[in-house]
């Protein structure tokens, strides 16, 4: 017979002894007392604990995309590591090509880590320069979240400069938006106090953003067309890197060579721009020379006469724009013509659907969808010769390319603010020593947000010429003048079943 041996407990069983039965109430009174102490405690401790947290979104909203094995470490309150987990993965996709699964993944990261600076700033980078078509043109539909990820990344890290770096330098080099570049960096510069002073102890302190925010701004305002403004910065930047080097004698530190060279391009960046203004604007005077390679007439620049012309009447350079669009084969288009200007310019070429809006996505958003259904290409050519000429083959890249609409625009321009130091020597900086033969395609951009400094007596500005000494210049009101052809095409075109003609150019809206 087997016996069983597994113990019994019975009713009148005790489990801990009376002694200890009797304490229970209190000590589980006293350990309420000592968690409530606890969590007082630790804030004061962490003071800073709700900033520290600001920006996160909740478990279940991060989780909805995670896979089972990054699942529990949220779960368990390790989201950053969760984060650095998937910010691997993404690079994993980024290099396999699979980038539609990147932008999700982005927003899964910045949701579990909102201080992850890194993902931010890379995260912009891939979206608005490495998402590209078989030509290497950036996929422009994905600048829109782009700029809303850096806005989130300000937003949720105020402290941070290089962020709102990065949200100026989207703006002035990829989207050209030259009023949202000047915004950006002068946020970074003024620091999370509003007072430009950074952290102490660290490299950009007593200023919020390293030096080269103020020499970035300093070009900015030149592609305003705010010279008086730029010349201001650019003193602004040499009394800073100034105070930099004393600093550093005080404490008697070995020489930095880096901020010395900054130094000395801030000095020779000064130099220049206010010689190409002098070679531009002004009239030779006995004081102010000009440079002979920039202006060897004693006009000013944007109004000299062509070189060996028998007519010395100031005006500005015609540059007899011609355009012709030919379709190869459908989707391939062959964008030729004329344009009498230097080796060098570059003519702007759009092309997208007639009804194109500005996408823009909210930096509160939980996802940063793309408009899939868009098609825009942006693109410029280079002009040789007076003449230019390119290939562009929108075929390869259906997804990229979708062509859904009935109507589209292809614009043919260009923008004297864009231009290289060189092409300005001639236009000036808004254009002012511009023009076309043909009337219909000059276009006058009047955006008040666009309007930089009168530099010379002009029908496109109001008020009074720049002194130039004063500076800053506390008045623009000088439009940008382009050159501009705009056709309105059919899908019919678009697919070759139909030609692109000068009938089909429309008048610029001015």
């Amino acid at each position: 017979m087997v016996t069983d041996i597994k113990p019994r407990l019975t009713k009148s069983a005790k489990r801990l002894p009376d002694h200890i039965n009797k304490r229970a109430p209190m000590l589980g009174g006293l350990v309420a007392l000592l968690l409530l102490g606890s969590a007082f405690m630790q804030s004061q401790l962490d003071p800073d604990v709700r900033k520290l947290h600001q920006g996160e979104g909740s478990i279940s909203t991060a989780s909805g995309g995670l896979n089972n094995e990054f699942l529990l470490l949220p779960l368990l309150g390790f989201r950053e590591a969760a984060a650095g987990l998937l910010w691997v993965r993404c690079d994993e996709f980024f290099h396999s090509g699979d980038y539609d699964a990147i932008l999700p993944l982005v927003r899964l990261i910045t949701i579990l880590d909102p201080h992850a600076e890194n993902v931010y700033i890379t995260g912009a980078w891939h979206l608005s320069y490495n998402f590209t078509d078989s030509s290497e043109r950036s996929d422009k539909r994905y600048i829109a979240p782009a700029l809303a990820l850096l806005q989130q990344g300000i937003d949720n890290n105020m402290s941070i400069p290089d962020i709102k770096f990065e949200m100026g330098w989207q703006n002035y080099d990829k989207v050209k938006d030259f009023p949202a570049a000047e915004r950006a960096f002068k946020l970074a510069i003024a620091g999370p106090k509003g007072d430009e002073t950074g952290i102490p102890d660290s490299d950009d302190f007593p200023y919020a953003a390293p030096l080269k925010t103020l020499h970035t701004l300093a070009h900015t305002y030149e592609k305003e067309g705010r010279i008086p403004e730029a010349l201001a910065e650019w003193k602004l930047a040499m009394k800073r890197s100034e105070e930099v080097m004393a600093a550093n004698r005080g404490k008697k530190k070995p020489e930095d060579y880096g901020i010395k060279q900054l130094n000395a391009a801030e000095h020779h960046n000064y130099e220049e721009t206010l010689q190409r203004y002098h070679d531009r604007y002004l009239a030779e005077s006995s004081t102010i020379k000009h440079d002979a390679k920039v202006n060897p007439s004693p006009l000013p620049a944007v109004l000299a006469p062509p070189p060996g012309s028998s007519d010395q009447t100031p005006r500005p350079w015609d540059v007899a724009m011609k355009t012709q669009i030919d379709l190869v084969r459908p989707k391939v288009f062959k964008v030729s013509g004329e344009f009498n200007a230097a080796d060098g310019s570059r003519v702007d070429l759009s092309i997208a659907d007639w009804d194109e809006k500005v996408h823009k996505v909210a930096a509160s958003q939980t996802t940063f969808e793309v408009d899939f259904d868009q098609t825009i290409l942006i693109d410029s050519i280079s002009v040789r010769k007076n003449k230019f000429s390119r290939e562009i083959d929108m075929s390869k890249d259906p997804k990229m390319y979708g062509f859904k609409q009935d109507f589209y625009r292809i614009v043919l321009s260009f923008n004297a603010r864009t231009t290289s130091p060189h092409v300005h020597d001639r236009f000036g900086w808004s254009g002012e020593g511009l023009t076309d033969s043909n009337a219909a395609h000059i276009f006058i951009n009047r955006n008040p947000l666009l309007l930089g400094t009168k530099m010379i007596e002009n029908k496109d500005a109001d008020g009074a010429v720049w002194d130039g000494v004063t500076a800053p210049w506390n008045q623009s009101t000088q439009s940008i003048r382009q050159v501009r052809v705009t056709y309105k095409v059919t899908k019919a075109q678009i697919e070759n079943r139909k030609p692109i003609t000068d009938a089909d150019i429309i008048p610029n809206e001015q």
